[in-house]
């Protein structure tokens, strides 16, 4: 059995997973589950992740695991990967773990404006979210983010790693709000250094397809 792979192309951690898995060349099967359709709510994903969200894993000898860190950190360190995407040297790495720890706190709260502005209506779900304080948070975020590349070409110094394939798949999902970038020149500026990677194209087809219909709404 291969390593099984479930995702929804919507969601950004299913992404950035998927990204990583096909940068560092590791075979897998990907198996998709809808969140629109609630198939991550099914009896049978349960099995799979408890926690009924996507990713989720089953490696090739049935070990499941959930969480998109945790689930590449796995995989690099399971199959002895050496990669610059998440270094040996200990202080390399521990400041991509800081930042893929402050990530859940800070730069997720883009998804978490995105999800109660666009996605909770349409799944039925009520929520008591301000959207407006949900906004200014995600600009919040966006500053800390435009502000550190004015000195730095990536998230963790000049070479790019875990943590800003994660950031990027985060930021994309604004696209299908029409966030308006221009006030962020130095994450335009990153933006661009990491669309030079082939996988990170590929990992966001199917947004992409849905940002271009939605391209001639105005911007927020």
């Amino acid at each position: 059995m291969s390593l099984k792979l479930y995702i929804d192309w919507l969601s950004q951690p299913s992404r950035f997973v998927s990204i990583v898995l096909n940068i560092l060349k590791v075979p897998h099967e990907v198996v998709e589950i809808r969140i629109a359709e609630g198939k991550q709510r099914t009896p049978e994903y349960a099995k799979i992740n408890p926690y009924r969200k996507v990713p989720a894993i089953v490696d090739k000898d049935g070990f499941q695991l959930a969480e998109s860190h945790t689930i590449v950190k796995y995989i690099i360190k399971s199959r002895n990967i050496k990669t610059p995407l998440y270094p040996e040297d200990p202080q390399k790495a521990a400041k991509i773990d800081e930042y893929l720890d402050y990530h859940h706190s800070g730069t997720r709260k883009l998804s978490q404006y995105f999800f109660n502005l666009m996605v909770a209506p349409k799944l039925g779900i009520e929520t008591t979210v301000n959207l407006e304080q949900a906004k200014k948070e995600a600009i919040l975020a966006l500053k800390f983010l435009d502000t550190k590349f004015s000195t730095q070409d990536y998230i963790c110094g000049n070479e790019i790693s875990l943590a800003d394939l994660s950031a990027y798949c985060e930021i994309m999902q604004l696209h299908m709000v029409n966030w308006d970038f221009s006030k962020y020149p130095n994450i335009l500026n990153w933006m661009q250094r990491v669309t030079q990677i082939k996988e990170v194209n590929a990992g966001h087809e199917v947004l992409q397809k849905i940002v271009q219909k939605i391209r001639s709404k105005p911007k927020l």
